[in-house]
Order: C-alpha cells, then sequence, then structure tokens
C-alpha cells in the first residue's frame, strides 16, 4: 500500500468515488423523481446491476465483505492485502487510518449487506445457477445503497470534515 498525497485523496474523494457514489444512489434517486422503468428492462438491469456492483466495490474499500454461510449471510472484515495485484488498492485506511469493522456497521443492516454483496460477488462476476433473489428487489437494494451511503458519510466524510459530494450529472 502507498501513501496517498493530498492532491490524489481529494481526486479519489471527489471524482473516483463520486462517481461509485453515483451508480449507487441512480436507482434509489430515480425512483425518488418518479422514473418508471415500466416497458425498460434493458436500462432497469443495468440500474440495479449498477447498484449491486457499487454495493459489493465500496464495502471492499470498507474493508467489508459478505460470506454466505449454512446460517445464512454474515458480514466479515477483509484484511488489508498489499502485495501483488493489490499494491495499488485504495481503501478507506489510506484517509481515516483503519479499515472498518463489522462493528461500525449497525447490526440490522449486516443481513442485506452481505446478501447484497454476495450476490453481486457471484452473480455479476460469473455465470452461475445460483441466484438468491431476496437480494435482489428494488427495495433491498435501495435499502443495501442507503447503509453504505451513510457508511461512508459517517466514517469517512465526516470523518474528513467534508461533505458527501453530489451525483454526477
Amino acid at each position: 500500500m502507498s501513501a496517498l498525497t493530498d492532491h490524489e485523496k481529494q481526486t479519489f474523494l471527489m471524482t473516483h468515488l463520486r462517481h461509485r457514489l453515483t451508480l449507487l444512489r441512480t436507482l434509489r434517486e430515480r425512483k425518488r423523481t418518479g422514473e418508471s422503468y415500466q416497458g425498460r428492462g434493458d436500462i432497469y438491469r443495468c440500474v440495479k446491476d449498477s447498484n449491486l456492483i457499487a454495493v459489493r466495490l465500496l464495502l471492499d474499500f470498507m474493508g467489508l465483505k459478505g460470506v454466505r454461510r449454512p446460517t445464512g449471510f454474515t458480514l466479515e472484515p477483509i484484511p488489508r492485502r498489499t502485495a501483488g495485484k493489490h499494491a495499488d488498492d485504495v481503501k478507506i485506511d489510506q484517509f481515516i487510518g483503519h479499515l472498518l469493522t463489522p462493528r461500525d456497521v449497525p447490526v440490522v443492516s449486516h443481513d442485506m449487506l452481505a446478501g447484497v454483496y454476495c450476490r453481486a460477488d457471484k452473480e455479476l462476476a460469473h455465470l452461475t445457477t445460483t441466484f438468491d433473489d431476496r437480494y435482489n428487489g428494488e427495495n433491498e437494494l435501495i435499502q443495501a445503497a442507503t447503509a453504505v451511503e451513510n457508511l461512508l458519510a459517517t466514517h469517512l466524510y465526516s470523518t474528513l470534515g467534508v461533505s458527501l459530494p453530489a451525483m454526477d450529472e
């Protein structure tokens, strides 16, 4: 892991992370404005998939992952990896000094975040016969996206004394 300069941090927060936040927020924000996806299945699938990808990517950025266990889904920490392909990974610890743990996440969000993470990790990266539709509904995806956004607002942006950036237009 390399230290980020102040300029790199600013660029990451206001450009790269802003883009990912837009992917995370689109389903929720378009629904709030009355956007209808009726008859537009291709666009709807793209918006839902962008939400899934963003939830997974941002949880990873914070140091968290979902794991499917025989008893259900759990939210677990991901230790920082620095060798090989991970040498240039940007994670929240480069901004606030540590990765998040499941204790940083409200317990009511654990199952939803872990389930959405697992769905994105498996179903968007591999063709599979295993589908978990519980974590593919619009309301569930919006709930997971909102939980991730709240974690970033609380643990990253507020800690740095910066406001969450607006969605890309």
